[in-house]
């Protein structure tokens, strides 16, 4: 039986969904008197990053440098195609990680052509915007491609192309945290996110997943069995300068071709 927790969380999310608020006028500046670690001057150099300090609020630039550092632990350039590259990061809310995602595609010489959706994209945030408002302003950013697009939208029912790359920071494998972000306990499924990677990937495409703890990559795991997923890479992830509650833990996936 569906919790009451869920149903009054389907109630709003649906309702959200129906109002699809929007307010045009989002926009975030930097504070470049602010210091910021070796480490993070060393991500803002090697791609390319300066320009955009001055354009993004100082925790969401560091949350980007942060996502550039975990995808310099974990994305080797020899196993990426060459040429254009469908990427989708499921999940993404605001799409505030896109400015890193160009960044280091583009380093590693490839043409990232990046698909935001999210499932609750029109909650009122603070200043009276919604997430699909921040969404527009990072991909009106410079150094973007004409195909990067951000789609409110249930990646669990996806039916576009396949991709080559999915990244997924810190899905819900579990209904609590879900049911805490405030949509249905249902979208918190290990399961339904292993059948939709592999539904959504082409063949040998990758998938890097971070989840926020041992647990809920083993709950992954438990998920992962029989599922034509390979694990080709894993490790914890502490980013030195984006402390977390919990460590990072990051999985690199090779789709399977059966």
């Amino acid at each position: 039986m569906e919790s009451l927790h869920s149903k009054r969380n389907r109630l709003f999310w649906k309702l959200r969904s129906t109002l699809g608020f929007r307010r045009s006028g989002y926009k975030e500046t930097g504070d470049l008197s602010l210091p910021i670690s070796d480490e993070e001057k060393r991500l803002e150099r090697r791609y390319g990053m300066g320009f955009l300090r001055q354009r993004l609020f100082p925790d969401v630039y560091k949350k980007n440098l942060a996502t550039l550092w975990i995808m310099e632990k974990t994305l080797s350039a020899s196993l990426l195609p060459g040429g254009t590259l469908k990427i989708v990061e499921p999940g993404c809310q605001d799409f505030s990680r896109l400015p890193a995602i160009r960044a280091f595609f583009k380093f590693h010489g490839r043409i990232p052509a990046v698909e935001g959706m999210e499932l609750d994209p029109y909650p009122v945030l603070s200043g009276f915007h919604s997430r699909a408002d921040k969404a527009e302003y990072y991909l009106s950013l410079p150094g973007g491609h004409r195909a990067d697009d951000y789609l409110a939208g249930d990646f669990f029912l996806r039916d576009q192309s396949p991709a080559d790359l999915i990244l997924s920071f810190y899905p819900f494998v579990s209904p609590d945290p879900a049911l805490a972000w405030g949509i249905p306990a249902e979208f918190g499924d290990a399961k339904k996110w292993v059948d939709a990677y592999v539904h959504n990937l082409q063949r040998g495409g990758l998938v890097l997943t971070v989840h926020q703890g041992t647990w809920e990559e083993e709950e992954f795991d438990r998920a992962r069995k029989d599922a034509p997923l390979e694990i080709i890479w894993r490790s914890r992830v502490d980013c030195p300068f984006y402390p977390l509650p919990h460590p990072a833990c990051a999985s690199v996936y090779r789709r399977l071709a059966h």
